[in-house]
């Protein structure tokens, strides 16, 4: 901390960079590391897109996707996923088809906020929807670590390809916004030609290396997550909620009651995230009891 009236350090931003790499099991070329994967996807829709565009998607979606949409005057594509007993399925052959008039693709795999597989890292799948879109296809794999699948092994096959990943969710370092984006090497040169070592800040690039150096704790976080995710879906069924399984570190429960607000009542925030649609952080075990009690009184 002695350092942090300095600018941020070349070698820790290199060393970042090289650990990013040898986690995801590509070259240092291949990845780059951001200021949070919000910040990665901006610039992917900054730099990518152009004002008109037609930019598909898959409903419901991360709420930045449909922000950055409007925002940047381009046109949504989007393919509603449906409710199909305890999952989310996405009709897979309407993508295809509406892929052909789309520019870009931002596929959130699994998907926020519904906890679902949406393509599954199924090559045929991906293959053809990169060859589809007009320019470029956007994995968004931020709950890769709890889902245990991704597209990376694609990525020297196809070249019109982004991954944006983030250390927020199952390295626990949310505030410190860390996100990085994995691609073709001509294509990461691209959307990072206006950065530099100086946008990530030194305790943040400390915590990354730390982290990336220790990844046994990851583990051990993903693992209890599961674990702790399983168990509250698992009583949740019990006390009589409509709750969908889910590949994330959080839970989508359908309720015509208004959770959000019961909940704040008792400090305990989540977010309302549709009609009757409510998705839950899967909290520590300890508070799982307390969870429970309140909402088995709301029942």
């Amino acid at each position: 901390m002695k350092k942090c009236n300095q600018y941020p350090s070349k070698i820790l931003f290199d060393r970042f960079r090289e650990l990013l790499a040898e986690y995801v099991g590509v070259d240092k070329e291949n990845v780059y590391p951001f200021t949070g994967a919000d910040s990665a996807l901006r610039t992917i829709f900054s730099i990518l897109a152009k004002p008109g565009d037609k930019v598909l998607y898959v409903e419901p979606t991360f709420s930045m996707v449909k922000i950055y949409i409007t925002n940047m005057g381009l046109k949504s594509l989007p393919v509603q996923s449906i409710e199909s007993g305890d999952w989310w399925y996405t009709p897979v052959e309407e993508l295809l088809t509406k892929a052909r008039n789309a520019d870009i693709a931002i596929i959130i795999d699994p998907n926020n906020p519904t906890g679902s597989p949406i393509i599954g890292a199924d090559k045929n799948v991906v293959k053809m929807l990169a060859e589809s879109v007009s320019r470029y296809i956007v994995f968004d794999e931020v709950y890769y670590e709890f889902a245990g699948y991704t597209v990376v092994k694609y990525v020297d096959e196809i070249d019109n390809m982004l991954i944006v990943r983030s250390l927020s969710k199952a390295f626990c370092l949310a505030g410190f916004r860390l996100g990085y984006v994995v691609g073709d090497k001509e294509v990461i040169a691209k959307i990072t030609s206006i950065h530099t070592s100086f946008d990530i800040p030194t305790p943040c690039l400390a915590a990354g290396i730390a982290a990336l150096e220790n990844r046994e704790y990851m583990k051990k976080i993903v693992e209890e997550v599961v674990k702790v995710r399983e168990l509250l879906y698992t009583e949740l069924r019990k006390r009589g909620y409509k709750v969908f399984r889910s590949y994330t570190n959080f839970l989508l429960i359908k309720d015509k009651r208004d959770l959000e607000q019961i909940l704040r009542k008792h400090s305990i925030y989540i977010k309302k995230v549709g009609e009757d649609l409510f998705r839950i952080t899967v909290p520590p075990q300890h508070f799982v009891n307390m969870l429970l009690e309140i909402l088995g009184e709301s029942v």
